[in-house]
C-alpha cells in the first residue's frame, strides 16, 4: 500500500516529469486471479487446456490462431474482471493522490496480449489523448501482468513531454498515427517488476516496445477521470469510484 507521503513525493514527480512508478504496490494473487479468468477464457474459446499463461504451447497456438485470440481479447471485455481490477484501493488511491480530487474509471479497459516479436498492434510514439480525447487531466494505470523489462517490451516514456500539450499525430504507420518533430527529448524505458504500477498523464509521449521474450506480454490500460470532467462517447462511458476496493 502507498503511504500518504509517497503518495504525495509522487504526485510531485508526476506534475513535473508526467509519469510516477510505484513499485510492489499490486498483490501477485490479485494479478494470478485475473490471469486464471483470462485462461479460462483461452479454454473456453479454444477447446484446449492450456495450464501456463506465459508457456510455450499457448504462444504456440496463438500463432496458428489468430482468430481465437481476437475471440478471447473481446471476450475479456464482457465480464467485470478488469473494471473490479481497476478499482481497487492499490491503482485508486495513487490516482487520487495525483489529480488531487475524486475520480471516475473509464469504462474502456484494454487487456492486450503482445505475443513474442509482434509487430501488428505495436504502440508507436503517441500521446493516449490522442485517442482517448475527453479531457487532458486523464490519467492512465498501466499495468503488465508479469516482470516486464527490455526484454519484455517495457514502455518507453518522454519525461516532461506532457508539458507540450496535445501535439499533432501526422505520420501515418499502419493503423497508427504518431506526431512528428518531437524525438529530439529524452527518453527513458520504464522496467518494471509484476506488482509494478504506471500512472502517466495522458499527454505524455510514450511508445511501446517489441515483445523479444519467449512469452506473452499482457497488460491492462485503465484510464481514470476527474469525476464530472468530459469523456469521450467511444471510452465506454465512466463508473463511478467510491473507496476504492480492498
Amino acid at each position: 500500500m502507498t503511504t500518504e507521503a509517497e503518495a504525495i513525493n509522487a504526485a510531485e514527480g508526476f506534475n513535473e516529469r508526467g509519469y510516477a512508478l510505484f513499485p510492489n504496490v499490486l498483490s501477485h494473487e490479485r494479478i494470478d486471479e485475473l490471469l486464471s479468468n483470462f485462461m479460462s477464457l483461452v479454454r473456453e474459446q479454444s477447446g484446449r487446456d492450456f495450464d501456463d499463461p506465459h508457456g510455450p504451447e499457448l504462444v504456440e497456438y496463438f500463432e496458428a490462431h489468430p482468430e481465437v485470440e481476437s475471440r478471447v481479447y473481446d471476450a475479456m471485455r464482457g465480464p467485470d474482471w478488469l473494471h473490479e481490477f481497476s478499482l481497487h484501493t492499490e491503482i485508486v488511491e495513487p490516482v487520487r493522490a495525483i489529480l488531487g480530487t475524486e475520480v471516475e474509471l473509464l469504462g474502456k479497459i484494454p487487456f492486450r496480449i503482445d505475443l513474442p516479436r509482434s509487430v501488428q498492434e505495436l504502440a508507436f510514439w503517441h500521446q493516449d489523448y490522442f485517442y482517448v480525447r475527453g479531457n487532458t487531466s486523464i490519467v492512465t494505470a498501466w499495468v503488465p501482468m508479469q516482470s516486464t523489462r527490455f526484454l519484455q517490451g517495457a514502455l518507453t516514456v518522454m519525461p516532461g513531454s506532457h508539458l507540450l500539450g496535445a501535439v499533432p499525430h501526422e505520420l501515418k504507420i499502419g493503423k497508427r498515427d504518431v506526431p512528428i518533430g518531437v524525438y529530439d527529448r529524452e527518453i527513458r524505458m520504464v522496467e518494471m517488476d509484476k506488482g509494478d504500477l504506471l500512472l502517466f498523464d495522458s499527454l505524455l509521449l510514450h511508445s511501446g516496445n517489441l515483445n523479444m521474450s519467449e512469452s506473452v506480454r499482457y497488460s491492462i490500460q485503465a484510464r481514470y477521470t476527474p469525476a464530472g470532467g468530459p469523456v469521450d462517447p467511444g471510452m465506454g462511458g465512466s463508473l463511478p469510484v467510491s473507496g476504492g476496493s480492498a
